[in-house]
């Protein structure tokens, strides 16, 4: 596997954590990382199941990638728990798989900061009904009716 020297590297770190640039990784790696690496988030997305290689690497001892800058070019590794091989999934580990397709966000503190909004705002909603309010800067367009 392309990305094993990554992982055999990941597999002996101590402790739960690395927060690692670019250039840390390829020395790890000892060749550069692809330019996509550079580009896309996608890249270092923790896909289960076929996917790219680089993560089947991390995941195959026990790590996930987590806060990704691609400005700052930085990347936390984060063990999960179980450790080994076969991870046991996190809890809600499924929903928010779920979540990043629909949304396409795949940072999970980005992820998790946009559901709470939303949260927020059909809570706010529903009591602000419940008291028998409106939204007066809610514009609804008005309906075209068919002709008769």
């Amino acid at each position: 596997m392309r990305y094993q020297p990554l992982a055999d590297f990941l597999a002996a770190k101590k402790g739960s954590q690395w927060e690692a640039s670019f250039e840390e990784i390829e020395r790890a790696l000892g060749f550069p990382l692809p330019k996509s690496a550079y580009k896309y988030q996608a890249w270092w997305a923790n896909q289960s199941g076929a996917g790219h290689s680089q993560t089947k690497g991390w995941r195959s001892v026990g790590w996930r990638t987590s806060k990704l800058d691609l400005e700052r070019r930085r990347v936390r590794f984060e063990r999960e728990r179980g450790g080994g091989s076969e991870v046991a999934p996190l809890p809600g580990h499924d929903l928010m798989r779920q979540a990043r397709e629909l949304s396409g966000i795949e940072d999970n503190d980005l992820l998790i900061e946009e559901a709470l909004r939303a949260l927020i705002a059909r809570e706010a909603g529903r009591r602000l009904i419940q008291l028998g309010g409106t939204m007066p800067d809610l514009k609804v367009p008005p309906r075209r009716r068919p002709p008769y």
